[in-house]
């Protein structure tokens, strides 16, 4: 059984970044499956899984968690993205739109 996971006190701040910068986004991080990313992120036509650590926390600043990297090891699709703070959500929906 998992336990249900809590959310990084910056989470909510990063989420609605995101969505302010015109992207979906579902959170998905107490969907109960190990190590599973705490965001859904849909820009440019495309979906991306998203960690929010938190940098203010001994938690957050010691990376992801066994099962958060096993899964991010696992995962068929594209990779896990990792973020901090709303600059880095920013940075990371311009590169995306960049790319495309």
């Amino acid at each position: 059984m998992t336990r249900k996971s809590k959310k990084d006190a910056n989470h909510n701040e990063i989420a609605l970044r995101f969505i302010q910068l015109g992207c979906s986004v579902v959170q998905v991080h107490d969907a109960g499956i190990s190590g599973l990313p705490d965001l859904v992120v849909g820009c440019i036509g495309r979906n991306f899984l998203v960690e929010v650590k938190n940098p203010e926390t001994r938690y957050g600043r010691a990376g992801l968690n066994g099962n958060q990297t096993a899964f991010a090891r696992d995962w068929r699709g594209a990779a896990v993205i990792h973020v901090c703070s709303v600059d880095e959500a920013t940075a990371v929906v311009q590169n995306w739109r960049r790319a495309a």
